[in-house]
Formats: C-alpha cells, sequence, structure tokens
C-alpha cells in the first residue's frame, strides 16, 4: 500500500524527510543530448554508479521499447529493483502501442473493476486516455515482466493529483513511486513553468509530443 510522500526535488527541503539531499530523475535534456535513451541511462550511470538508476522513457515515444533495451544493458540493477523506469508522456499523445481502444483493453484484462461502472469524463482519461494513464501503466508492467524484468520499477509522474491517484488506485495500477506536487498550489497556472530545451547544436529536438514548442518558436 501507499507509504505517503518520501522525499522531495530540493535540498532546501529534503531534511523534512530525513534526507540529506532533494530527490530526483535524469532530466529530458540530457536524453536529447544523448540522442538515445539507452545512451543517457549509460551517461548518467557512468556518472553516478553507486545510485539506483531512473530512467526516463517518453522522450523518443517509444517508452515499453526504450524500457525493455535499458534493462537488457543493465540486467543486474533490473534484477536488483534498482532500475526504475520514470513514465512522463505528454498528455498530447498515447504511450507507445496504445490507443483508445488498446487502452480499454488493456484495462479489462488487467483491471476490469476500473472501467464497468459508470465513469465521468475526467476519471477515464486518468483511465485510458492519453499521457500517463492507468492502461499506460499496466501496459509498462506487462512488458517489462514477459521480458523477463519483474523486479524493475515503475515511477509514474504528470499531473497527479489527488483524484488522478485515487484512479490509480482505482485500477490497482503498479505503480512503486509517483511525482507530484505541480498541484499544490491553488492556482496552477500562476505557478507552473517547465524549462525545455528545443534544439542541440543547433538542431531543432523536443521530447515526443511537444512539438508544438518548435511551432511557437517560429
Amino acid at each position: 500500500g501507499a507509504v505517503g510522500f518520501v522525499g522531495c526535488a530540493t535540498e532546501a527541503t529534503a531534511h523534512y524527510f530525513g534526507k540529506e539531499h532533494g530527490m530526483g530523475t535524469m532530466p529530458h535534456a540530457l536524453i536529447g543530448y544523448a540522442g538515445s535513451t539507452l545512451r543517457a541511462a549509460e551517461m548518467f550511470h557512468e556518472t553516478f554508479p553507486d545510485e539506483a538508476l531512473t530512467v526516463l522513457v517518453d522522450y523518443f515515444g517509444r517508452e515499453t521499447s526504450d524500457a525493455v533495451e535499458v534493462c537488457r544493458r543493465f540486467p543486474e540493477l533490473a534484477a536488483a529493483g534498482r532500475l526504475a523506469f520514470r513514465m512522463d508522456t505528454p498528455g498530447g499523445r498515447y504511450c507507445e502501442g496504445l490507443d483508445l481502444a488498446r487502452s480499454y483493453e488493456v484495462l479489462e484484462n488487467s483491471a476490469p473493476q476500473s472501467i464497468r461502472g459508470y465513469r465521468t469524463e475526467a476519471e477515464l482519461r486518468y483511465l485510458v486516455g492519453t499521457g500517463v494513464t492507468a492502461a499506460a501503466i499496466w501496459r509498462m508492467r506487462q512488458v517489462l515482466n514477459e521480458a523477463g524484468f519483474p523486479k524493475a520499477r515503475i515511477v509514474a509522474s504528470s499531473g497527479f493529483g489527488p483524484e488522478k491517484c485515487r484512479m490509480m488506485a482505482a485500477a490497482n495500477a503498479p505503480i512503486d513511486v509517483i511525482g507530484t506536487g505541480s498541484y499544490l498550489p491553488e492556482l496552477w497556472s500562476e505557478t507552473y513553468a517547465t524549462a525545455d530545451i528545443i534544439a542541440y547544436d543547433g538542431e531543432p529536438m523536443v521530447k515526443a509530443g511537444r512539438e508544438f514548442l518548435l511551432r511557437s518558436k517560429r
């Protein structure tokens, strides 16, 4: 079951959780710089060899494929439960291999109780919509297990407020850690911001699903 908040992203407040340092994952910018999710994972591990490895897998829109590729590169970390994959797919697209029909199919097989009763439009968005959904998380777990990596962990982020967390619980989504916080201010739009690198050595590049950043630059 859930254990509550276990850490935060900033050094200034880490002590509230009994830690010396903030917690986090590699940035999307590292993956763009590296040119592949696998190479970014290798670079991170080379720099921090004693730390558990949490890899973002949404940059190129190949969430499950890249996760399996990284597991095969670091099988010892995966077997020890020290390799995790952060799902942060933007709301502009589905996770790899999913669409609306396929998302319903995944939940029908894994958590049928979550979709057989009445659901509001907002609830269905968290279950079978675009972005990081219960169906996407279940799909990631299935792919990792089928590839022989049942101890690889899943970190979920992107819009996880209380209501989205409630729907994840309703679907019994196999999440190990949730990254959250942007929902905390009452007026979300007054505090929320992202810092996206949109070109590397003059070549335009953004993560899959955020191509609008390139259009807005023109």
